[in-house]
């Protein structure tokens, strides 16, 4: 009971109101900054960046969502950049999130992983469809965030599933998994 009294007491200055507040919000509330959400090739530049100071030969095979956050705009919060390495002889993905390009541990893979990945990476940014283009094509995914419910889906792009890069669109629709397929070439 002493215990309960004693939180109590110290989470009471956190339930005021601070005078020139913004509406809703209390003294010792921390807010978070906004969400950005982005396009996926909107971070490719940081990406990439933060790869090549991972390891220069750095080439990007993939990019997707984190979780299935896409929106009927093609945009996220984040989104994950994918690089392999040979003189790394791994793989690390750069999470681009409000601007920001942080890169997660890499992974060792075999060499011949390697090699596949590098036959796959992806060309220059500027020959892909961003994911807004991309979703515009993906008529019922889109279709589906486009409606009530506020509902999301994951995004990828590579080149893994066979006759170029393609991006892979997926949702759930009445308890199954929608997914659509868009080739990612622009002009393709």
């Amino acid at each position: 009971m002493l215990l309960v009294c004693a939180l109590g007491l110290a989470l009471l200055p956190g339930c005021s109101r601070e005078e020139g507040g913004a509406p809703g919000s209390f003294a010792g509330e921390t807010t978070a900054a906004p969400v950005r959400w982005t396009t996926a090739l909107a971070g490719v530049e940081e990406a990439a960046g933060e790869a090549r100071r991972w390891r220069e030969d750095a080439e990007l095979y993939a990019i997707a969502t984190p979780e299935p956050a896409l929106d009927a705009r093609g945009r996220a919060p984040a989104w994950l950049n994918t690089f392999v390495s040979p003189s790394a002889g791994a793989v690390a993905s750069v999470e681009v999130r409000g601007g920001e390009a942080r890169r997660l541990p890499e992974q060792p893979l075999p060499e011949a992983d390697i090699r596949n990945l590098r036959r796959n990476a992806l060309p220059p940014p500027e020959r892909l469809l961003d994911s807004d283009e991309a979703l515009r094509r993906a008529r019922e995914v889109r279709g589906l965030l486009s409606g009530r419910g506020g509902r999301t889906a994951s995004a990828g792009l590579d080149s893994l599933s066979g006759g170029g890069p393609v991006w892979i669109f997926a949702t759930i629709s009445e308890g199954r998994r929608l997914e659509e397929r868009v080739p990612a070439l622009s002009g393709g």
